[in-house]
């Protein structure tokens, strides 16, 4: 059972040692950060007569970064899992309620947000206390770098707490089948003398390129101060090959109003690029994985101890819960992986949008600070306006102003009209009851009227080949559906898959308002797509004319590549779809928002299980202007 682990591998058959009825079960944890310690003092609290030491290669006084941020939610998991630990902590904090945002020489700030901050260096020094207390060893200044090492046989669970370069994630990188992904910004982490009083986000146009800042306070004479920027900005500004003085020297210069006298100050302030940390597994044999070893989540929704602390939670819950290691183990991962995936599912949202940020420039200073709050499509408008409701009405107000109605209340997102092309759309809805072409006409018609009389400012049919439009008869009955639609104040499109000459004749014909050239997942279709477009606008003139595009995470630039050859081809609307990962609440949404804002061309955005007041913020937001919905929301025909 103690055998030793051969490097790259791990135990066969991990110890079968029941918590608790034995005297002594040996815990050795990697890595003497916020997780390891926090899972020591964790299991010796309630199971004191277990064994767990934890192995940091660096002195207990060599801590890098300055702040950590914690939510409400995240403090009720830790007083319910120590409450010492809890009151500590607390009682160290700097709180927040606002946001503010400085953008294009106005500053706005949003209220009721609820966070703290403390600062990282006394977090561990009370963990390390706190861990001291229990009878939790600490091994300080001593490195483990193998899963052989002497100090690791007989231990029953060895823990990877060894951060976002984890070496024995990639040690067991055929059983843990990690997937690294290093994104294009560059950041740096540094503090400053600045006790900003809110969460402050600050947005600096240089001659360089645009700079963004994330900054808070973690204790009463100091802030964080992160400061974000594309590879040609940091290289234009001179920072590519500084050091860490220099770096400080020129962003001190760069931020000099905003400093006001107060200095930058440096620990271990070095350039990087942030990598998304994703596994296939979380643990093989008696090796299990916590933190950033397992995951990351950008910096943007400071997330990264937070997520790190409630793993050890639910791994000591595990453990001691259950006599098998590989069972215990497998339940921890099993009760973590939701919420994390979801968790960086909006992280991904969120470092997306800072990627972007230059794309959004062109909005009002209000429309720009309600697409930051929003940005992590976890904030709903209902969140917003209970949070921010000053905020929320005055993003709607500006896009009430852009229309020419004149409402004697503000409307929800989604109820206001959109004008594409020459029509003028009553809201922002596209219903799209059926999913494929079905044998019955009166289905199609019943299901489109239905739609059109629940309030859909557009009602879509499903994809069509080009056989079921080329006839004389076909367009008669299509008219009549689309007859119907406009007495019912809405319009009509039609999706087509690649359309002959001919079909297209019909489809002006008939009197469709919008044709959206739909590859329907082929290949070869997408590949003839742009060549697709540009023989229909030819064909239907100053038509309104669409075309889908399927987003692929993992190809997001080939994507945006091919979607700004589908504009060029005559495309004046993208209708945006994803597969997502079942995480995300509108997976189509950071792509169609790419698509609105850089490539200056309108989306819509299939809604999937969205709600309706996630729906409202992207369009609120700027994300999109119209939504997809299989069916007209309950509530949208209540608010008409």
């Amino acid at each position: 059972m103690n055998a030793a682990v051969r490097e790259g591998s791990v135990r066969e058959t991990p110890s079968l040692v029941e918590f608790g009825r034995v005297p002594r079960v040996k815990i050795a944890c990697i890595g003497g950060g916020p997780a390891g310690l926090y899972l020591g003092i964790l299991v010796k609290r309630v199971a004191p007569e277990h064994d767990v030491v934890v192995y940091e290669r660096n002195r207990p006084t060599d801590t890098f970064g300055f702040g950590v941020v914690f939510s409400d939610a995240t403090l009720g998991h830790l007083a319910a899992a120590d409450p010492e630990t809890h009151v500590q902590i607390t009682d160290r904090f700097a709180r927040w309620d606002d946001i503010e945002v400085h953008i294009g020489g106005e500053v706005l700030r949003s209220t009721g947000h609820g966070f703290c901050g403390i600062e990282r260096k006394a977090l561990l020094q009370i963990l390390q206390a706190r861990a001291n207390e229990l009878g939790v060893r600490v091994e300080f200044e001593h490195e483990v770098k193998s899963l052989a090492a002497d100090e690791l046989r007989g231990a029953d669970v060895i823990v990877a707490c060894d951060g976002v370069a984890s070496w024995v994630r990639d040690s067991l990188r055929d059983a843990l089948q990690p997937n690294v992904d290093v994104r294009p910004n560059k950041f740096v982490w540094l503090g400053c003398t600045v006790p900003y009083n809110a969460f402050t986000f600050l947005f600096k146009q240089t001659p360089y390129g645009l700079f963004r800042v994330h900054a808070y306070r973690y204790h009463e004479q100091g802030s964080t101060f992160i400061v974000e920027c594309p590879h040609e900005t940091w290289r234009a500004a001179g920072l590519a090959d500084a050091d860490e003085d220099r770096t400080v020297a020129i962003l001190e210069d760069i931020f000099a109003a905003e400093l006001a006298g107060h200095r930058l100050i440096k620990n271990r302030s070095i350039w990087r690029n942030f990598p998304t940390v994703r596994c296939g597994k979380w643990h093989a044999g008696n090796v299990v994985l916590v933190g950033d070893a397992a995951h990351t989540a950008h910096f943007s929704i400071g997330s990264g101890t937070k997520l790190a602390m409630e793993d050890s939670i639910a791994l000591r819950d595990e453990l001691l819960a259950n006599a098998d290691v590989p069972a215990a183990l497998a339940a921890y991962e099993k009760r973590r992986r939701p919420e994390v995936e979801s968790l960086q599912a909006a992280a991904q949202a969120s470092l997306e949008w800072f990627e972007g940020t230059e794309r959004y420039l062109r909005m009002s200073p209000v429309q720009f600070t309600y697409s930051l709050m929003t940005r992590s499509l976890r904030v709903s408008h209902a969140s917003m306006e209970k949070r921010d409701p000053d905020l929320a009405r005055a993003t709607v107000a500006a896009l009430v102003d852009a229309t020419a109605d004149k409402p004697t209340s503000l409307p929800a997102p989604t109820q206001l009209p959109f004008v594409g092309g020459q029509h003028r759309v009553r809201s922002r809805f596209i219903a799209a009851p059926l999913a494929a072409w079905t044998s019955s006409a009166d289905d199609l018609f019943v299901a489109l009227g239905a739609a059109a009389a629940d309030g859909a400012g557009i009602v879509a049919t499903p994809p069509l080949r080009s056989e079921m439009l080329e006839s004389d008869d076909a367009a008669v009955a299509w008219r009549r559906v689309i007859d119907y639609a406009h007495g019912k104040n809405a319009l009509v499109a039609a999706r087509v898959i690649l359309p002959t000459e001919r079909a297209l004749e019909r489809l002006v014909f008939a009197g469709f308002d919008l044709v959206v050239l739909d590859p329907d997942g082929d290949e070869k279709a997408i590949e003839l797509l742009p060549a697709a477009l540009a023989s229909a606008r030819a064909k239907i003139g100053d038509g309104w004319l669409g075309a889908v595009v399927d987003d692929r995470r993992t190809a997001r630039s080939a994507v945006v590549g091919h979607a700004a050859q589908l504009v060029r081809a005559g495309a004046n609307l993208l209708w945006v779809t994803s597969l997502g990962d079942g995480n995300a609440r509108l997976p189509a949404a950071p792509l169609a928002d790419r698509l609105r804002n850089e490539l200056h061309v309108a989306t819509c955005v299939e809604a999937d299980d969205a709600s309706l007041s996630d729906l409202d913020a992207a369009i609120a937001a700027g994300r999109a202007d119209l939504v997809v919905v299989k069916r007209m929301p309950m509530q949208a025909a209540h608010r008409r």
